[in-house]
């Protein structure tokens, strides 16, 4: 037998094996290809998180601020609102101490303007004393 018979002679009698070895060689490179693609998808996964983290800490930390500048505008409010609060009750004390009796009644004059209108009237005179 020649040479370049055998070649294809060794084949046919190997078919199986040579088969079984093609697939396993093909299976082991589909698992590698498989494996790198993991390694990718889990280093973009990390690169993912890492920004979201990155985009929530900077979102936290504007609400904080946020949040600091609403309480002080609150407690200036506060502030504000109690000293308003001493003006008023000063200004009701002061003035609850200035009025002794009533102003406004349906009479127009006390008990003493009456008998000094009664006084005027009895004695005839027409401009008040």
């Amino acid at each position: 037998m020649h040479r370049s018979a055998i070649v294809p002679l060794l084949i046919w009698k190997y078919k199986t094996w040579i088969a079984i070895a093609v697939f396993s060689f093909l299976y082991v490179g589909q698992i590698a290809y498989t494996n790198h693609l993991a390694g990718k998808l889990r280093i973009a996964g990390e690169q993912c998180n890492a920004k979201i983290q990155k985009i929530e800490q900077k979102h936290l930390k504007a609400l904080a601020e946020k949040q600091n500048l609403i309480n002080q505008v609150s407690a200036d409010y506060e502030t504000l609102k109690s000293e308003q609060r001493v003006q008023v009750e000063t200004v009701t004390r002061e003035v609850q101490k200035i009025i002794e009796r009533p102003v406004y009644r349906n009479d127009c004059f006390d008990d003493d303007g009456v008998q000094q209108l009664n006084s005027l009237i009895a004695s005839g005179a027409s401009k008040p004393p």
